[in-house]
């Protein structure tokens, strides 16, 4: 069955106006186009819809009953060209996210506020995946972007770009009562005869880093106490008394009271990267890119500066961090090493190529 919207609109227009030649001036066409396309209608759909009494014309009861479908059919295509218009420009649609395990959630957090702000009639969908499915998603078009966190950017098909987000140090989290906690850094040695509560293999399969690796390198073997899906769980585990964990230093924001953060001594800083499809790059996906790439690197804090912070002070200094970020400025300032530590210095890596030009 072959219905087009022209046969519809003109139906509408002779129901309503009763009149051929009515119909025929409120359409802006001749009437015999407008007798052509209802002809038409008629033998698609195999029933008559009018039939002429004089000058006037009267509906079929066919006609009558056809009549208010044919209305919300064309309103329907009117909002849908209206619907696509609107995401071509930004103004509306969908934009789905996956969301590799162990990912920071206030990068994530930060950045949907500001696009939310900036584009509130998209919807945003968030899935967690394993990252090789993300990777897989990403390919096939059934999400639009994802994140990930490693040491490095993960192996990807060429069309896979990635930027950096943010980078941040590792932190040990502990009990607030552990002997540990009153130290300004702490290495992984000094957790060899701690028990982890890590996140299962599964979980993080794909993902270029792990407590497992970095205690192996080290040269001990992880003794695990729990192995869970996630990090809330996690940190709960570590909660207990009973184990430790290595997190991001950001997950200090989420973490129980009675969960204390103490900077971890690592060379290389955790990365979160944003991942999509060079080859289609979606308004949604376009604005993303821009809030998550700054205009000017944030204000570094100087040795002699951090020196002279008092306690409450560096308290404010260190913001959203809590005390992970409040231990990293004062392990910096005895130290020297500026802005070591904090979990909001953020880089960015321009893609190789502007996706509006591929």
């Amino acid at each position: 069955m072959d219905i087009s919207m022209k046969g519809l609109r003109c139906f509408v227009a002779v129901a309503e106006e009763r009149h051929f030649g009515h119909a025929a001036e409120r359409l802006g066409i001749a009437q015999p186009a407008v007798t052509q396309q209802l002809q038409r209608l008629e033998a698609a759909l195999d029933m008559k819809l009018v039939h002429r009494d004089g000058r006037t014309v009267l509906l079929t009861e066919a006609g009558a009953a056809f009549l208010s479908h044919a209305r919300d059919a064309l309103e329907s295509s009117q909002l849908a060209v209206q619907a696509g218009k609107a995401a071509t420009r930004g103004q509306g649609g969908m934009l789905t996210i996956g969301l590799a395990p162990a990912v920071p959630p206030a990068h994530l957090a930060d950045l949907l506020r500001r696009f939310a702000t900036d584009r509130p009639r998209i919807r945003l969908q968030i899935r967690e995946t394993r990252l090789e499915d993300t990777l897989a998603q990403l390919a096939q078009g059934t999400i639009q972007l994802a994140l990930a966190s490693g040491f490095a950017a993960p192996s990807r098909p060429p069309q896979i770009e990635a930027i950096q987000l943010a980078e941040e140090t590792l932190a040990v989290a502990l009990h607030r009562d552990h002997p540990l906690v009153g130290r300004a850094v702490l290495h992984l040695a000094d957790l060899a005869d701690e028990r982890f509560s890590v996140i299962t293999r599964d979980a993080v399969r794909g993902q270029p880093f792990g407590i497992h690796g970095l205690c192996q390198r080290t040269g001990f073997q992880a003794l695990k106490f729990a192995e869970v899906h996630d990090v809330t769980l996690q940190l709960a585990m570590i909660a207990t008394g009973l184990s430790v964990g290595v997190l991001p230093s950001s997950m200090s924001r989420y973490a129980p009271a009675e969960v204390a953060f103490v900077p971890l001594a690592h060379e290389d800083p955790l990365r979160t990267l944003l991942l999509y499809d060079r080859r289609h790059v979606p308004v949604g996906v376009r604005e993303i890119l821009r809030l998550a790439t700054p205009t000017s690197p944030p204000p570094s804090v100087g040795k002699r500066e951090l020196q002279q912070l008092s306690k409450t002070e560096l308290y404010q200094r260190a913001g959203e961090q809590g005390i992970a970020g409040v231990r990293a400025h004062q392990h910096a300032a005895a130290t020297g090493r500026k802005g070591a530590g904090s979990a909001r210095t953020i880089r960015t890596i321009t893609p190789s190529a502007d996706p509006e030009e591929e």
